[in-house]
Parts: structure tokens; C-alpha cells; sequence
């Protein structure tokens, strides 16, 4: 075999893998992309209306700011089911998301109120390591507000039988990227995937 043939063999091995990674660089798309919300604007009679460019800036509750972002850090926002007594279960989903992203850089805030707040706020002391996790007993009157209108969980259309527990993923420019059922072990499942996805986010 000639070597202008080998050469020819050559560049074409070595250059077709790469023409094909400029190409989906440059034309694919990424079926991994987090969905933005809302995806359309929308109108409802609590909130008003919420443009297709909504962000969060600060969380408000009782004419107080409980969480004022912008500081280019992704947020990760936990209402437990306030009328359970038995936490045990969310417990241990939320012990292991933390467990398993550690060398992720998020933090966490769990808005509860006054009866599960102590639990709350020993499982964050407890697990809290390089990240920051907040326990609040904040909005005791304005949650649903803060629920449905400033974090658009109004939004989140997953029904799951006798669980109200919740999670709002929030990106570093404060859009909102996911919607959780933080009781449930699936739905966990996948935010440890979807928040690995959102980290690689350029």
C-alpha cells in the first residue's frame, strides 16, 4: 500500500470522528436540557401575570425577604408536607440527596413550619457539610404565595398520591428549572440526575 493511500486512510480516520463532534456542537441539541419555567406566560388570579422570562430575585413572605438571590448560585428551595407528623421517609430522601451531592455547589433551604422546624434544622446540622443548608419557620401566613407565585409551583402538574412535600429547583441566574415531590424516592432519583445536568450548564 502506497503511503499517499495510507495518509489519505490516516486523515480520514482520525478526522471523521472529530467532524462529527464540530458537527453536533454546532447543530445538535442537547436532550438533557432542563426545561425553563414557565415555558409560556401565563395569567392566574393569585399570582397575576407571569411573563415567559420569569426570575427569581428574593423570596418574600410576611413583607419580609426570607431568601434574596442573585449571587450566581443555584438554589434549591424544600417545603415538607406541614400536616404530617411522620417525617421519617422525606428524611432520610433528603439525607441522601445531600449525602450524594456533596461535590456539587447548591444551597438548600427548607422552609417548614413551627412543628418540624427543630427536626429540620438537626438533620441540616447534622448533614451539612461543604454546603449551605437553611432551615426557616418563616411565612407562616404568605407561604402559599411564595409557593405558588413566587416559585410558580402552581406550575408543578405531577400528582402523586398523599404527597405534598415539595422541592423548586432555581439556576444561578434564578429561572426555575425543576419540580420535585421531596417525599417520594423516585421523584429524587430524578433531581439527583436533572441537578447533576443543570451544574454542567455553561
Amino acid at each position: 500500500m502506497s503511503k499517499l493511500l495510507k495518509g489519505i486512510i490516516l486523515i480520514v480516520t482520525l478526522g471523521l470522528p472529530v467532524s462529527i463532534y464540530l458537527f453536533l456542537q454546532a447543530f445538535g441539541e442537547n436532550m438533557y436540557a432542563l426545561p425553563v419555567y414557565p415555558e409560556t406566560s401565563y395569567t392566574s388570579t393569585d399570582c397575576g401575570t407571569v411573563p415567559v422570562d420569569y426570575t427569581v430575585s428574593k423570596l418574600t413572605c410576611d413583607s419580609t425577604d426570607v431568601v434574596v438571590l442573585g449571587d450566581q448560585q443555584t438554589y434549591l428551595f424544600h417545603f415538607p408536607d406541614r400536616s404530617k407528623t411522620d417525617i421519617a421517609g422525606e428524611m432520610n430522601e433528603m439525607r441522601r440527596l445531600v449525602e450524594e451531592t456533596k461535590p456539587l455547589d447548591y444551597r438548600l433551604i427548607t422552609v417548614s413550619n413551627d412543628e418540624q422546624v427543630d427536626k429540620w434544622d438537626k438533620l441540616a446540622a447534622s448533614q451539612d457539610g461543604n454546603r449551605y443548608w437553611v432551615v426557616t419557620s418563616a411565612c407562616a401566613d404568605g407561604l402559599e404565595q411564595l409557593m405558588n407565585c413566587q416559585l410558580l409551583l402552581s406550575q408543578f402538574t405531577l400528582e402523586i398520591e398523599g404527597s405534598k412535600s415539595r422541592m423548586v429547583l432555581v439556576d444561578k441566574v434564578g429561572r426555575v428549572r425543576g419540580f420535585y415531590a421531596s417525599a417520594e424516592k423516585g421523584e429524587m432519583d430524578r433531581l439527583l440526575v436533572e441537578l447533576d445536568v443543570l451544574m454542567q450548564e455553561k
